[in-house]
């Protein structure tokens, strides 16, 4: 008696291949067969008829670490047929922690991106502590939680650093990088699958090529994985692929481009210059490729929340009160000018306002798909930046123009104004056809809706079945077997899972059924919490995770440790 029999539906085994009609047996968390098999039964039967069947789909870059503490059942990933993630991304983990620090470090990467802090971060009374600080202990913390997906975990460099060096901006010193890589070797040890960097971001981004290296050369010896945020992604994306593909060069490790695109206008077009040099490299030995999410922009993000003085826990009558005080303008507008003339510059939304979209707006919709430049008139920045080519002071005139448009449009909007970074459609299709390129959502898992004050990418809920409907049925992406490979059997490779990625006997039963005519994404900047459609069923190591397009509750993930 088999667990699991899916029969009468075309299966799309993972190698890239045609589909061909056959059932799929599942016993004790393992494919059993896959073929025609009359006569067999089964505790539970899946009528596939007009269907497909097909691996689990692997999700090459989430940062569902930080949210599978407070929401287990990874609902939004399941509903997508999302069975395995990789997760630590962008430099970011939840671990390693000090004692002395760890508190406020995670508080703050919980609290800034899921806008909530999880019940696991406070205070536990027989440790007299958290739940976790070692790389192994929160780990262990997800492993009793029960995750909904599979869990490939990495560690994030800037918590390396963080830890070793603090958040200085300095170069590491020779024993600071030797300890940071006995750091490295002991998460390694603890089940950790590789390193990511956040090169953008602080503090990791901090740390010079040489410093990434020498931390690359300890994963490249466990056989580990290099993902990475780059440096710069759009007015540098060709030198900072550049230093993507040296680090795999001179460290022996496999490197993986997290989110692969080109923002702002300018930048058009340039990735088809840095697939060129991945290719070239591969040629010469390094093993580097990229995922990417499709759609044209990017992270959502409050323009609310660039504002210095302002805070998530104000009411939106407090923060319109704020906004409409002259000392608080004349404030921020210093603070923001000070950013301007500061080596890390400001906030995008004011130093770049061509290159971010408007995608939501609480009030007037018809300033939606505008650029922030467009709907802030003509920008006297240009000005500025050309006093400082000169070497003058700028005008600070100029940023108190640009913020002062800035502020009165959150008050004439209900304050509600989401902006994201664009790219260019174009570039995400080209990026997507690569016959290397894999999927990642850059989402984390959840399993309800998180406060108004934290706006979501619709990605969260709608990556993969927007591959499989719109760019596979509607753009002509390729042919569905060819696609399905991209979602499963390329990234099991890249991650070296031997037993994921395919349907074969033996084999780990991690398994989509869907239907290819209507498998579509709903989720919108205005409404991203709602589940896509043509997602059947999902199981996940032989248990059914969602039935009939439902979630079942069934928590079957395991943290698939090294």
């Amino acid at each position: 008696m088999l667990d699991i029999l899916i029969r009468g539906g075309l299966v799309a085994d993972g190698t890239g291949g045609e589909l061909r009609p056959a059932d799929v047996a599942i016993s004790s968390g393992r494919v059993a067969a896959v073929g025609r098999l009359e006569g067999a039964q089964a505790e539970e039967v899946i009528d596939a008829s007009g269907l497909v069947v097909c691996p689990g789909f692997i999700d090459m870059h989430s940062h569902s670490d930080l949210s599978l503490v407070s929401h287990p059942g990874a609902t939004s990933s399941l509903l997508q047929g999302i069975t395995t993630e990789v997760a630590g991304s962008c430099g970011w983990s939840l671990a390693p922690v000090k004692r002395e620090t760890a508190s406020g470090v995670l508080k703050g990467l919980c609290e800034g991106l899921l806008g909530e802090v999880p019940p696991e971060l406070a205070p536990d009374e027989d440790r007299r502590g958290l739940a976790w600080y070692s790389f192994g202990e929160y780990l262990d913390h997800i492993e009793r939680l029960g995750p909904g997906v599979n869990l490939y975990p990495v560690v994030g460099q800037s918590l390396i650093r963080a830890h070793v060096v603090g958040t200085d901006r300095r170069p590491a010193t020779p024993g600071e990088i030797e300890a940071m890589r006995e750091l490295l070797k002991a998460c390694l040890a603890e089940g950790a699958r590789g390193l990511s960097t956040g090169r953008a971001y602080a503090p990791g981004g901090h740390a010079s090529t040489e410093e990434v290296i020498a931390l690359c050369r300890v994963v490249a010896e466990r056989g580990g994985l290099y993902s990475t945020h780059i440096k710069n992604e759009s007015d540098g994306l060709v030198e900072a692929a550049a230093e993507a593909i040296r680090i795999g060069r001179e460290s022996g490790v496999r490197v993986e481009v997290s989110h692969h695109k080109a923002v702002g206008r300018p930048n058009y077009g340039r990735v088809g210059e840095t697939l060129a040099m991945m290719e070239e490299a591969r040629r010469q030995g390094v093993d580097v490729t990229c995922d990417v999410y499709p759609y044209a922009f990017a992270q959502v993000f409050s323009l609310l929340a660039e504002v210095p003085g302002v805070s998530a826990t104000q009411t939106d009558q407090e923060i319109a009160g704020l906004l409409a005080r002259e000392e608080f303008r004349a404030k921020v507008t210093a603070e923001l000018g000070r950013a301007l003339s500061a080596e890390a510059g400001a906030p995008g939304f004011i130093s770049r306002p061509e290159q971010y979209l408007v995608v939501s707006v609480g009030r007037d919709h018809d300033l939606e798909g505008r650029t922030l430049a467009e709907v802030l008139g003509p920008s006297p920045l240009a000005g500025w930046d050309k006093a400082k080519g000169r070497g003058e002071e700028p005008d600070r005139e100029l940023v108190r123009i640009v913020v002062e448009r800035g502020l009165d449009l959150l008050l004439a909007q209900d304050l509600h104004v989401h902006l994201a970074a664009m790219m260019s459609e174009d570039d995400v299709s080209a990026v997507l056809r690569h016959p290397e390129t894999m999927v990642g959502t850059d989402a984390f898992a959840l399993d309800r809706e998180l406060g108004p004050r934290t706006p979501i990418h619709p990605r969260h809920y709608g990556t993969f079945p927007r591959v499989l409907g719109l760019y596979r049925r509607e753009r002509g992406l390729g042919d569905l077997g060819d696609v399905v490979r991209k979602l499963t059997a390329l990234p099991a490779r890249k991650l070296r899972l031997v037993d994921r990625g395919l349907l074969a006997r033996g084999l780990a039963a991690d398994v989509v059924v869907f239907d290819p005519e209507t498998i579509a994404d709903r989720a919108t900047a205005h409404d991203p919490y709602r589940p896509p459609v043509g997602v059947r069923w999902v199981i996940v190591n032989g248990r059914v995770a969602v039935r009939d397009g439902r979630p079942t509750g069934v928590r079957a993930g395991l943290v698939l440790r090294d």
